[in-house]
């Protein structure tokens, strides 16, 4: 049975692809659209002020003169630690026993435990992939990377990339004259304020903005009035925006006296978020928020070294979205599948990220 626990394991990548695209064909996760640009090193640490750069322009210089010299500085001001998460489940003599669901109750023993193997695998898998999911909206929203250990604890980890407070907006629909057109313009003016990327804008908006948008009639006449339009504008969509599991495109709309036009989402994964066993279930993104931001803009996934140990028993250091390995105790009554992770989600330019609270009637 170790043997085939080690079969499994060694070809976890093939696995991992299998059971990832159980997220639909061609599908990806919400982190990968929000955290594009990917950054793996076997390292623990990184330099946070080496992703924020400004660059500055060239000088010219006189015929017959020197060129002007350009200083570098490495990144080594601001080193920080990026957080590890690592799980096991043991395999006990019990669920060893146990018929694995799916299987004729008649299954022999190699199969059950194949099976279940398998099961406990996509179990870590599908906490992974929520957890980033969760974790890229949550940075996005709020300017932090903030993880938490068992039972919601605070690690002392956090990364506070500094969002200027005034990218924070409060709008009011109690208001009578409270629009959906005002809301998303006071928004881009924030945005634009920040110098923000306008191409491919978009704003993912909670339940709550989704129906006072649906209750919205200027806004649904015009974006209904054309659909001819609608058709052409859908096929200049980001194919980012279709292939991310969980994320609907409303539609691409122009507030009042904007120029720039916005793509509406939503973001719905067929379940909720459950931070760590026993936790009570959130929406990935609050009800009454809403984000805006540019599909386009420089944001970084980055992955760093975690040690595992390899088929021969020895410590290795590999880096990777997830990894697992074999921890098999000198106990026979259990063993253990591990898996284990080391990221962070950084913004290239965290101020452009607008996010705006709404205020609703309870009626």
């Amino acid at each position: 049975m170790a043997d085939t626990l080690d079969t499994i394991l060694r070809t976890t990548k093939v696995l991992y692809e299998k059971i990832e695209n159980q997220l639909g064909a061609g599908k990806q996760g919400i982190d990968k659209l929000l955290f594009g640009e990917v950054d793996m090193d076997t390292s623990a640490n990184f330099a946070l002020d080496r992703y924020v750069v400004n660059p500055y322009g060239v000088t010219f210089r006189r015929a017959g003169e020197e060129s002007s010299v350009r200083p570098y500085t490495p990144g080594v001001g601001d080193i920080r630690e990026v957080p590890r998460s690592s799980q096991k489940t043991a395999i006990t003599e019990r669920l060893r026993d146990s018929v694995a669901a799916g299987l004729e109750s008649t299954a022999g023993a190699s199969a059950s435990y194949t099976k279940m193997v398998g099961d406990i695998v996509k179990d870590h898998i599908g906490g992974y992939n929520s957890t980033r999911w969760f974790l890229s909206l949550q940075t996005m929203r709020t300017g932090k990377f903030t993880t938490y250990g068992n039972g919601g604890r605070d690690i002392d980890l956090e990364i506070d990339f500094s969002r200027d407070s005034g990218n924070d907006i409060t709008y009011d629909f109690t208001d009578a004259s409270a629009s959906i057109d005002s809301a998303l313009k006071a928004m881009y003016a924030v945005y634009r304020s920040q110098h923000g990327s306008k191409g491919n804008l978009a704003v993912i908006l909670g339940s709550d903005w989704q129906e006072n948008l649906e209750q919205d009639a200027d806004v649904i006449e015009k974006m209904t009035a054309n659909t001819a339009n609608e058709t052409i504008a859908l096929n200049m969509m980001p194919p980012e925006l279709s292939n991310t599991e969980g994320l609907y495109v409303i539609g691409r709309y122009r507030p009042a006296g904007m120029v720039v036009p916005i793509w509406l989402l939503a973001y719905e994964p067929d379940a909720q978020f459950v931070q760590y066993n026993g936790a009570t279930a959130q929406d990935y993104m609050p009800s009454d928020e809403c984000i805006m931001f540019s599909v386009g803009e420089k944001r970084y996934s980055v992955y760093r070294g975690i040690e595992v140990i390899s088929g021969t028993g020895r410590i290795d250091r590999v880096v990777g979205e997830m990894v697992f390995d074999t921890f098999i105790s000198k106990d026979p009554i259990a063993e253990y599948i591990r898996s284990a992770a080391r990221f962070a989600f950084i913004p290239g330019q965290v101020n452009h990220v607008v996010r705006s609270t709404g205020t609703f009637s309870d009626s």
